[in-house]
């Protein structure tokens, strides 16, 4: 059954399951407090590991940064039942362990996760707009179409494009493309993000070790045809190689992450 996609999560109730795909718990208070105050099991995937005892969620799934079109593909082998024709010889080709290993989510992960959402009564995935703003966003927008119509999840985009939304509303059955060879990022990663304090990056402490910085440096932070400068933060918290940029002086990005070169201004 084809069902429209939500823009809120007003709706959640206790014995509900929410898998936030993409979405930051991280500075999300607003976000925080309606799935407190739902009681809904929180399944949280997300690229970025941030250790906080205070985020509510019950179980935690790292994917890597820029594997969303693989994400969308599993969640169809997992998720989708009883489609049509093109759509079930699209999931049978699919190379799972490949995907699994690509994306870094083990299928006895997304195995589990489909039977928490089969045994709840009703399961919402809350997407980031990332997904939506990736390279590779016409193929994902129809697999984000087949899952609205055949699979029981319930797709949920707040702050999302009207356009994007419309694209996955109005899916007629196209058949997704071919999932080719995912993108990798290696190296130092900033994710831009609009809840931090203005001119600071804010990083872990691996961050800090690999980029030769420490807190409280000025840094120059290089990505494409881009520079700007930055206050380096360390927050404990933060795991890994991704950091935390605040989004002033950073030319529209519709994909929230991007590969950079980190060198420290000497004063």
């Amino acid at each position: 059954m084809k069902k429209t996609v939500l823009t809120h999560l007003d709706v959640l109730q206790k014995d509900d399951v929410v898998l936030l795909l993409g979405v930051p718990l991280f500075f999300n208070d607003a976000l925080q407090e309606t799935l407190k105050e739902s009681q809904a099991k929180v399944i949280y995937m997300n690229p970025i590991d941030y250790k906080n005892t205070n985020l509510n969620f019950s179980q935690y799934i790292k994917y890597e940064v820029g594997s969303e079109e693989g994400i969308c593909a599993l969640l169809l082998n997992y998720f989708v039942q009883k489609s049509n024709p093109d759509i079930e010889a699209f999931i049978e080709d699919l190379d799972i362990g490949y995907l699994s290993a690509e994306t870094s989510i083990g299928e006895e992960e997304l195995e589990d996760v489909a039977e928490q959402c089969k045994a709840a009564n009703n399961s919402y995935v809350l997407l980031s707009e990332d997904f939506l703003g990736h390279k590779k966003s016409p193929n994902i927008i129809k697999m984000l179409g087949a899952l609205n119509i055949y699979s029981p999840l319930n797709i949920v985009i707040q702050e999302a494009c009207s356009h994007n939304i419309n694209a996955i509303n109005s899916y007629s059955n196209e058949t997704p493309e071919e999932v080719e060879e995912l993108d990798s990022f290696n190296g130092l990663i900033i994710c831009k993000n609009g809840s931090i304090e203005q001119h600071q990056l804010l990083g872990g402490v691996s961050f800090s070790n690999i980029a030769k910085i420490k807190d409280g440096d000025e840094v120059l932070i290089t990505f494409e045809e881009q520079q700007f400068r930055r206050k380096f933060k360390i927050d404990t918290n933060l795991q890994g190689t991704v950091a935390l940029c605040s989004h002033e002086g950073i030319k529209s990005l519709a994909y929230s992450y991007k590969q950079v070169k980190i060198e420290k201004v000497d004063k």
